[in-house]
């Protein structure tokens, strides 16, 4: 059976998820702001926003999980 802090650890650990997706996020916006004069870095850029976007929501996502896992706790808490 899953108590209540195995619920709000996992959460943490989901949080600290979205938290490492949403640094990556980052780290891509500043590789794509690199002023690059090939003819291929339009398109790479564009790649870039993308899997930006992309990691973006995936962040959301995991907030969203993290979310719910601490309700859940916090109902069986209440329920206890």
């Amino acid at each position: 059976m899953v108590n209540t802090g195995d619920l709000r650890e996992r959460a943490r650990r989901w949080r600290l998820a979205a938290d490492a997706t949403r640094a990556e996020s980052a780290m891509l916006m500043k590789v794509s702001e690199l002023s690059w004069r090939s003819p291929s870095a339009q398109e790479f850029r564009r790649l870039i926003a993308r899997r930006v976007r992309e990691l973006r929501e995936l962040a959301d996502r995991e907030d969203a999980v993290a979310d719910l896992l601490d309700r859940v706790a916090g109902e069986a808490e209440r329920a206890a």
